[in-house]
């Protein structure tokens, strides 16, 4: 049990008060009355919006070791906050090594509802910190399309996978990252809200990906030009051909086709 921590009895407004912030239930030393707190209740409680406030900000300027202490102050309050969560498994698994701690936090969230607020924090927090997170790449696209179905979520969704995946694509050291999971995904967001940045991005990896024949020049190189044709080239051009609005999918396609055509012409496969 801890104290209130600034938490209040809604009966008699003592501050007097014990809470337990893993049954969510506070103890009035006064008045002797329990309530139990939703989630979404402690989450607005004024401390534990003024140290997540300061822990998102903290976190963005890579300033991790505050982000961490403004996010225990939050869990000391509301111990299932989403991005105070968060921000200790990165500190954790980045900063204090280990291994694991991420991947533990993404599979968790796979489970949970995320209120509008709490999907938004941690995109904020993800889009601050892509240079470590290209592994978890599945996990944040389930996340955010599982929370972000709504049609008036489409721009911000959008808006978000069109800055991380971009990222992702140019980094990627082979082209195995293309897993037909990873088309699936693709997918269905180029079908729900385009995603054009990330489509495009797709269309430049034919030709810059470490596996692309082009990089290297090694066309003569036939079965391993087949392989890439067949599992990155031809995947993306499926990508394409579900994006939702009739006026990218004209474009994009018109473009994949061209460049579909001189692969197989320089791969000789014509």
């Amino acid at each position: 049990m801890e104290m209130g921590a600034g938490l209040s009895c809604n009966g008699c407004g003592s501050t007097d008060v014990i809470f337990d912030p893993v049954k969510r239930l506070l103890i009035c030393n006064q008045c002797g009355k329990q309530e139990f707190y939703s989630r979404a209740t402690l989450n607005r409680n004024g401390k534990v919006i003024y140290c997540k406030e300061n822990a998102v900000s903290q976190f963005t300027e890579a300033r991790y070791a505050d982000a961490r202490h403004f996010a225990l102050d939050v869990l000391n309050i509301s111990v299932e906050n989403i991005p105070a969560r968060f921000i200790i498994a990165f500190y954790n698994d980045v900063e204090g090594k280990e291994a694991g701690q991420l991947k533990e936090f993404f599979n968790a969230m796979k489970a949970e509802a995320l209120d509008y607020d709490e999907i938004r924090d941690l995109q904020k927090l993800i889009a601050a910190s892509l240079p470590y997170l290209s592994e978890y790449e599945k996990d944040i696209i389930t996340i955010s399309a599982a929370n972000m179905q709504a049609d008036e979520d489409k721009k911000e969704l959008c808006e978000f996978i069109d800055k991380m995946c971009p990222y992702f694509i140019a980094k990627r050291s082979s082209s195995g990252f293309l897993d037909p999971e990873m088309v699936e995904m693709y997918g269905d967001l180029a079908e729900h809200c385009d995603i054009p940045k990330t489509c495009f991005s797709l269309l430049k990896s034919i030709e810059t990906n470490p596996d692309s024949p082009y990089k290297g020049n090694t066309f003569a190189m036939r079965t391993q030009t087949r392989y890439f044709y067949e599992n990155f080239v031809v995947p993306v051009g499926k990508i394409i051909e579900r994006m939702g609005s009739p006026e990218w999918k004209q474009k994009f396609s018109m473009t994949y086709q061209q460049k579909n055509r001189k692969f197989q012409s320089d791969a000789g496969m014509m």
